[in-house]
């Protein structure tokens, strides 16, 4: 039962971040008793992170298009890659997640009971972090729902520490929402913070870890301890592109507009920077991309949004390498490139088979490396003994963005600025060096946002060549309308059906090339074949890579089931 392990769940936490060990329980009466234990508490929820880190990686990617079995994959990770029955598969079980909730519960509460109880006798850098611990837990347990929303396309919220066993059935403490109800949940919390310890906290606060870690001196060595928790923004708006597939016409416009608006205000912040955050995607350095990943810690700091980073010397492990790579001491290879999705890319493409930066031929297999080896400057493997290599997770990336804002372009009508950002970007849209756009309007609203721009980089730094350019990629061809039709016909144009579901299935074409082995694109796909209430979106991805008779059974299932099935 679930509410049996939410219960059990409840009182685990973390002795020390520096060495990970899921049994170590406090005892409920003391925690939090001194101001040590507030950073010990938030680091067990992050314990607990990363324990579920690579489970999406595994559950959903086997059945997106990418990734394919190798003959040594065990039975139930074939099952799950073959749209076998997933209720009951241990892949599948959602408590990791409910574990992370739990934990993000009870440190909120208990940092109340320490807070009230100190009766404002802390110290000065207490009464900072307090609200910023608090702050980060609560987009941790965002994240831990909007896993379960794309996921599993249900979930049961609580707000409670669970500490004794209460039925899923008690409509006091739990409640079973839907996704969109986990999207307005969700979306409240982020928006509207929560009172708790005497004050309102908002949810966007950020922890200055390495003020903490090293007060004196600012130790910049410790500066990535703030991707362990998601930044507000991509959380938000990715539940906002989401929640649209279940609203009204009214409603979802409004969410599109929040979304565009919000994430063009960050990128061009990172534009105007001179290009030093790559966030803007504006050129992709061959040498970067690969770095992204290619990590213990966090490489490519100006394009991570949020990740999960392991340390092999303290026990903080996940499965990446065991499960992709073929060469000893790898213990495991069962997944691997298929040579479908590998045919998807151009030659040219930085993520394709070609350029093996992504996947390569390792011990004589062919292997999805871009976690732990890279061919540039004669690197190889991240470390010397395999076995020790625990790559770095990232949950989001500046290219999230980038697909978001292209899809709220989309589906606001303005469809040139949407392919524009898709394929080539900007600069190339707008060759010549006129730097000038368009001043085409659609609904009395200007199409192309003046402070698009900033994206020529005319005050220096790197200007946009779109997604599929930033890559080397191939263009897509997507629909268009002649700049002499008129102006009814232009507006009927934008806000046809037909057309955004084009640029949406092109997005999503391009969404599967960049995120492989994330733990992301089959719910990618999830979301556009709600959005149009059609599994084919799926299954017409995902095909090429079975046999007759496994296909069959994927189109089956997928009839069934989009989500991830798991009885709750």
């Amino acid at each position: 039962m679930l509410s049996t392990a939410i219960c059990c769940l409840s009182l685990v936490g973390c002795d020390d971040f520096f060495a990970t060990d899921s049994a170590n329980v406090l005892d409920e009466d003391d925690y939090i008793s001194r101001e040590s234990e507030m950073y010990r508490g938030f680091l067990g929820i992050v314990t607990r992170m990363q324990e579920v880190g690579d489970q999406a990686i595994f559950l959903t990617d086997p059945r997106s298009n990418y990734l394919e079995l190798t003959g040594n994959a065990p039975v139930a990770l074939q099952e799950i890659a073959n749209y076998a029955e997933t209720d009951g598969n241990e892949y599948a079980d959602p408590e990791g997640y409910y574990a992370v909730i739990v934990a993000c519960n009870d440190f909120i509460i208990k940092m109340d009971e320490f807070y009230q109880r100190m009766n404002g006798a802390l110290s000065d850098s207490a009464k900072v972090h307090i609200p910023r611990l608090i702050s980060c837990a609560l987009r941790d347990k965002v994240w831990a729902y909007s896993m379960l929303s794309r996921i599993y396309g249900e979930a049961y919220w609580f707000d409670t520490n669970i500490t004794e066993l209460t039925p899923l059935s008690d409509a006091s403490t739990f409640q079973h929402l839907d996704v969109k109800g986990i999207c307005d949940k969700c979306i409240s919390l982020l928006d509207n913070g929560i009172d708790v310890c005497g004050q309102h906290v908002p949810a966007d606060l950020e922890m200055d870890w390495t003020r903490w870690v090293d007060p004196v001196n600012g130790n910049a060595n410790y500066s990535f301890w703030k991707f362990m928790t998601p930044s507000w923004l991509p959380l938000r708006a990715e539940l906002a592109s989401w929640r649209t597939n279940y609203e009204d016409a009214v409603s979802a416009a409004a969410d599109w507009l929040w979304v565009r608006d919000n994430v063009l205000s960050f990128l061009n912040a990172a534009i105007v920077n001179h290009g030093t955050d790559w966030y803007s995607c504006s050129m992709q350095i061959i040498l970067n991309y690969p770095n992204i990943f290619w990590t213990e810690q966090v490489g490519l700091e100006q394009q991570i949004l949020g990740a999960l980073y392991y340390d092999y010397q303290n026990k903080q492990y996940n499965r990446l390498v065991q499960y992709f790579c073929p060469e000893y001491p790898g213990s495991g290879y069962y997944l691997r490139p298929s040579q479908s999705a590998l045919d998807t890319y151009s030659e040219s493409d930085i993520r394709g088979g070609q350029q093996r930066l992504v996947s390569n031929t390792l011990g004589g297999e062919l292997a999805f490396s871009k976690y732990y080896y890279t061919r540039l400057n004669n690197q190889g493997y991240l470390r010397t003994k395999i076995f020790e290599i625990e790559p770095t997770i990232p949950l989001y990336r500046g290219h999230d963005l980038h697909f978001l804002l292209a899809e709220a372009e989309n589906h606001l009508g303005h469809w040139d600025v949407a392919g524009t950002l898709l394929n080539m970007g900007i600069l190339n849209r707008f060759p010549g060096g006129e730097m000038t756009l368009p001043t085409d309007s659609l609904a009395g609203q200007p199409v192309w946002d003046p402070s698009y721009s900033n994206w020529f980089a005319s005050s220096g730094g790197y200007g946009d060549i779109g997604i599929v350019g930033a890559n080397r990629g191939k263009t897509y061809e997507l629909p268009t309308i002649d700049d002499d039709a008129s102006a009814e016909e232009k507006e009927a144009f934008a806000f046809s059906p037909e057309r955004i579901r084009a640029y949406d299935l092109a997005l999503a074409d391009e969404y599967l090339k960049e995120f492989t082995g994330e733990g992301k694109s089959y719910s990618y796909m999830v979301k556009m074949a709600e959005r149009y209430d059609d599994y084919r979106i799926i299954f017409d991805r995902v095909r090429n890579k079975y046999d007759a008779f496994h296909a069959a059974q994927v189109e089956s299932s997928l009839q069934q089931h989009r989500f991830i099935h798991w009885g709750l």
